[in-house]
């Protein structure tokens, strides 16, 4: 497409237009059909999105304004014929960034075109209320009763939409009059309303009219280019994103939403579009979305481990895993969406599916490690004991007991701490120490006391051993229990944060919408805002006892894990006391 810039104070955007949706008359209502296209450039955007509609009466320079806001002459496509030039509705391909947002431009069909069917018109218009975060109605001429009529059909039209019972869904509404001729009146609502009518028809030649695309700025009015710009900045200025309720909505889940509202329209059964029905069934999308690509990312960050090689240490494993965890948990927050109690039951599903696939990896390295454990403790057997076993080089029992000490410090330096290595020893203890100590008391190296109270000690030291490969096991559960969850705790708090202040941004926009409506009373006016406040209290509340309840599940959680650490280190203790005298330096064993 060509460029043909409208003005350097206003960004110029590249991209081109392209067709969102079109109506189908398959029957006597008809269907609304999506592209699949604009769709897929819808679901790219990860940020919040704002979306930008301009609507109005046909053939009045809609399509040219919705280029400036792209700070371009051309674009979306322009008509000088009696017939509208938009039919459906176009978006710009190339979503913009603009202050932390993606910004869709929309460029909506004429809503009185003669050519248009009412349902279609009427569907037309619930859709662009549905959907737009800014809804800009185009008015260019003088404003007259017919102006009037069609806002007032827009009130009627949008009782067709059953709105969410607490949270603002409706657009900011901009009221874009065009080629004024008079000075900007002290209250544009009520002069509006009033009908002052005077519009200046001199902002360009008429010839030039017709080639609005190619014109060249210089060519127009600059007070008309000046209040161009002007209306431009404004509406950039404080561009709010598009909400669901106290969430911001991303490419992905708006995309979702807006195939929703389409669903519902479409179904002839339906006399009123739910916006509470398509918001859930975009919170649980936007879910079911976040499970899958934050799962994903995990197990990615996680399979490193295999192409490095294993075993690791549990060291090195929970470094990776914090990593791995971490990143995943802070996407899968920032994509899920909803109430508190969805958020609460969302996080929870989620952290029950990290943990299979945590336990999934945990267990391949912990076969990894036994069979490293038991390769060494083979290979260091045979060489520091299995010689001594030989009938021509049979120990004596001085050797016997150096052989023993010599393989389990050998084995102590080329261990990785964990309850591996220690049931390996307690496998090595319960089958080779037994068996050399039977072999060597057959052949008399070992008197029968002295052989009873070698057996004794193995079997001590293998039921100490187990006390403390429990202990060891209860405390790393504790300690990754306690890494997690403040992990999740903190994440949360971060969320219900942004969207507290989501909902003091809409109670601000819904205050400032009211402030202009000079003609409802003061009553009416103090009611909506203590119903926006109380909605805003209530939700701060949910947000507060799902956060209390998450801090009272993990320590509840935490505390029974202490106990049965408290209930092992006791056993440890009583069992040490017991065998005090007879077991040699288990202590020292693996650094407990």
């Amino acid at each position: 497409m060509s460029s043909n810039q409208f003005s350097k104070k206003i960004p110029f955007r590249k991209g081109n237009p392209m067709h969102l949706l079109d109506y189908m008359r398959l029957d006597d209502d008809g269907a609304i059909l999506l592209d699949e296209q604009a769709l897929r450039i819808l679901k790219k955007i990860d940020e919040p999105i704002s979306v930008i509609t301009v609507v109005g009466s046909y053939r009045r320079g809609k399509s040219y304004f919705a280029n400036t806001l792209l700070g371009r002459h051309d674009g979306f496509k322009l008509g000088s014929s009696v017939n509208g030039c938009t039919k459906g509705i176009d978006i710009w391909n190339t979503p913009f960034y603009h202050k932390g947002k993606r910004v869709v431009i929309i460029d909506c069909e004429g809503i009185d075109d003669p050519n248009q069917e009412v349902p279609w018109a009427n569907k037309l218009f619930i859709l662009c209320l549905a959907i737009s975060s800014t809804l800009i109605y185009n008015i260019n001429g003088i404003v007259g009763r017919d102006d009037i009529e069609k806002l007032f059909l827009m009130t009627k039209i949008a009782s067709h939409i059953q709105p969410p019972n607490e949270y603002q869904f409706l657009p900011n509404l901009v009221v874009l009059l065009r080629d004024f001729q008079l000075d900007s009146p002290p209250d544009f609502v009520e002069y509006f309303l009033d009908r002052l009518s005077k519009v200046d028809q001199n902002g360009v030649r008429q010839d030039a009219m017709r080639n609005m695309s190619t014109i060249e700025t210089d060519q127009l009015d600059p007070i008309f280019v000046e209040k161009i710009e002007e209306a431009v900045t404004n509406i950039f200025e404080d561009l709010p994103p598009k909400y669901l309720n106290a969430s911001e909505m991303s490419g992905v889940t708006f995309a979702e939403f807006l195939e929703r509202c389409v669903e519902q329209i479409n179904d002839p059964a339906n006399t009123m579009l739910s916006i509470p029905s398509a918001y859930e069934a975009t919170i649980n999308f936007a879910a079911q979305k976040a499970y899958e690509t934050c799962l994903e990312l995990y197990n990615e960050m996680m399979d490193q481990m295999n192409i490095k090689g294993l075993p690791i240490s549990w060291d090195e494993f929970k470094s990776v895993h914090n990593t791995a965890f971490e990143e995943a948990l802070n996407n899968f927050i920032q994509q899920i969406i909803g109430s508190a109690d969805q958020l609460q039951s969302f996080q929870k599903i989620f952290h029950d599916k990290i943990t299979e696939l945590k336990d999934q990896f945990y267990m391949k390295n912990s076969t990894a490690l036994s069979k490293y454990h038991k390769e060494w403790a083979h290979k260091l057997w045979e060489e520091k004991v299995a010689p001594g076993l030989e009938i021509e080089n049979l120990f004596d029992t001085d050797k016997f007991e150096e052989a023993i000490e010599s393989f389990e410090q050998s084995y102590r330096n080329i261990v990785m701490p964990g309850e591996e290595a220690l049931q390996v020893l307690n496998e090595f203890k319960t089958n080779q120490y037994e068996e050399a100590i039977k072999l060597l008391n057959t052949y008399g190296v070992l008197r029968e006391e002295c052989a009873k109270e070698m057996l004794a000690r193995q079997e001590a030291e293998k039921k100490f051993l187990e006390i403390l490969q429990e202990e060891e096991k209860l405390k790393t559960e504790i300690n990754n229990f306690k890494i997690e969850n403040e992990k999740i705790q903190n994440q949360l708090e971060e969320k219900v944060k942004n969207m507290e202040e989501c909902l003091q941004n809409q109670e601000q926009q819904s205050k400032q919408a009211l402030d202009q409506l000079k003609n409802e009373n003061e009553r009416q006016l103090y009611e909506q805002r203590m119903h926006n406040q109380h909605a805003i209290d209530q939700q701060k509340i949910q947000y507060e006892q799902m956060l209390n309840q998450i801090r009272h599940e993990n320590q509840t959680r935490i505390d029974n894990l202490q106990n049965q650490l408290n209930n092992a280190t006791q056993r440890k203790i009583g069992f040490w006391g017991h065998v005090k005298g007879v077991v040699r330096g288990i202590g020292s064993l693996f650094g407990f």
